[in-house]
């Protein structure tokens, strides 16, 4: 887990470039007022797997030259997000300096979570709420040491929180806040310098001299996962367990792949599904599958719906949740038509020439597209109806509901 480093350690490096061997003598302080605002770039109608921004607004009329703030969320509702500061560190919150001194390329600006700090203080337990720290340690500039002192206030740094998936908080109203000192003392480290060209003036704010004002940022989030559900003959079977104790997810039921021939975009495809919670899909083909090199992320490109195609679910940051695998019964080789090829194939597969025919029939998606007559398993009985689709006959009901009308005639 990263630490932050210690204020004291990087005010000694400042105490030393400024002409002073001890950070011992200091001033007795002064007495001020910080003021703090969180603004949100989206508060409403939020789904699992947004990302938010946030940007804390602070007033000051003291010259900080080193701050930490503890940002307290919904533990629920929230996690950081996690990027990369540059130095190959974790950067918890993907924490963003904006005003001057913070960005100022001198000073330091880092994050960490608050996991192994002491309890936070009234109102903000650990089992409702996580803790981001942001500390901010002003740098050097010429002989003066960088400070933040803004009356009118000014944007200070933006941090990012994402949607947990599956949040369903009742009423779905999730909070960021900066505590006042006496909520979580212990996370809050605040140091002043009176004369920021003379290290002997510096002093640390306490609750005594320092005020803080601080409000809460509440967002509305919409309680509702990501996902997707079937529409019309559509079938969705979610959690086979597999022969090899792993889980699979098919979509069946696309009676037009076979009828007509029908190629689907991503976005097209939606006419048969119905996606939740700001869900996003991908559409990949059985060779994209193969290939991972040749996936098109164009999601207005037409693309070949057979046995072993796949659609792939994402939450509303982009996040990978799921993958469903495409069945057409009839197509066993997942080539997109039926053919003799596919007669050949279940022939075999009956006789158990193949590896993938000693599963049970839903185990995976070459035997189970061999089920044609919707009884549950391979065998004799399915290739009758195969060589009818074959011969253009009729086609294979892909709803695979009705073992009396499992085949369709012209």
């Amino acid at each position: 887990m990263k630490m932050l480093k210690k204020v004291t350690a990087v005010l000694v490096v400042l105490l030393l470039v400024l002409g002073t061997m001890s950070i011992g003598a200091t001033a007795a302080g002064e007495t001020g007022t910080i003021g703090i605002t969180i603004a949100a770039d989206k508060d409403q109608n939020l789904y699992p797997g947004d990302i938010v921004t946030f940007t804390v607004n602070i007033s000051t009329d003291f010259n900080y030259i080193a701050m930490r703030w503890p940002v307290m969320y919904t533990l629920k509702a929230f996690e950081p997000v996690i990027g990369n500061d540059g130095n190959g560190d974790s950067d918890y919150g993907n924490v963003v300096g904006l005003d001057d001194a913070i960005s100022d390329p001198n000073s330091y600006l880092e994050s960490a979570e608050a996991t192994t700090m002491e309890p936070f203080g009234d109102g903000y337990s650990k089992v409702n709420y996580g803790c981001l720290l942001v500390q901010w340690t002003g740098g050097t500039n010429g002989n003066s040491v960088i400070c933040y002192n803004r009356p009118q206030g000014a944007d200070c740094f933006t941090f990012q929180l994402r949607v947990k998936p599956g949040y369903t908080a009742n009423g779905g109203v999730a909070t960021v806040a900066i505590p006042t000192t006496e909520q979580a003392s212990s996370l809050f480290y605040l140091q002043g310098i009176t004369n920021p060209s003379n290290a002997n003036t510096t002093y640390k704010m306490t609750t005594e001299t320092c005020t803080i004002t601080s409000e809460p940022k509440t967002v509305n989030i919409i309680k509702e996962a990501a996902g997707i559900l079937p529409k019309g003959d559509t079938v969705i079977d979610t959690g086979i367990t597999t022969f090899e104790g792993s889980t699979i997810n098919y979509i069946y039921g696309l009676n037009s792949v076979v009828v007509d021939g029908e190629q689907f975009s991503t976005v097209s495809i939606q006419s048969y599904l119905t996606l939740t919670g700001n869900a996003k899909i991908e559409l990949w083909t059985k060779e994209e599958i193969d290939q991972p090199d040749t996936y098109d992320p164009d999601p207005e490109v037409e693309k070949l719906i057979s046995t072993g195609a796949k659609l792939k679910l994402f939450d509303a940051s982009g996040r990978y949740l799921d993958e469903f695998t495409f069945v057409v019964f009839g197509d066993i080789n997942g080539d997109g038509t039926i053919d003799g090829i596919d007669g050949t194939l279940l022939i075999e597969g009956y006789l158990y020439l193949y590896e993938w025919s000693f599963y049970d029939v839903n185990d995976n998606p070459m035997c189970f597209a061999c089920d044609i007559n919707a009884d549950g398993s391979l065998g004799s009985d399915d290739y009758g109806p195969l060589i009818e689709a074959i011969g253009s006959k009729g086609y294979i009901n892909q709803s695979h509901d009705d073992p009396a009308n499992f085949f369709i005639y012209f």
